[in-house]
């Protein structure tokens, strides 16, 4: 998860950890351990921040340039 990203936001829009907590429907500590990169967002809470924050969701699911293959659509 790109935790610098999802600070910066938070920075940038002047949000406090609890309000950015309220914002993504989770609660400050669980955010705080996102945040830290002790804990990853599931899929669905990292389309979430997506949606609320516009960071890309594969910026979010492959944050160190982890390889990431869009599947063939071979037919």
């Amino acid at each position: 998860m790109s935790k610098r990203s999802l600070s910066e936001f938070k920075k940038a829009k002047g949000l406090s950890n609890q309000e950015m907590a309220k914002l993504l429907g989770v609660s400050d500590a669980h955010l705080s351990m996102i945040l830290s990169g002790q804990r990853a967002p599931s899929k669905k809470l990292a389309q979430k921040i997506s949606e609320k924050t516009g960071i890309p969701i594969l910026k979010l699911l492959y944050p160190q340039g982890e390889s990431y293959e869009q599947p063939s659509a071979r037919g």
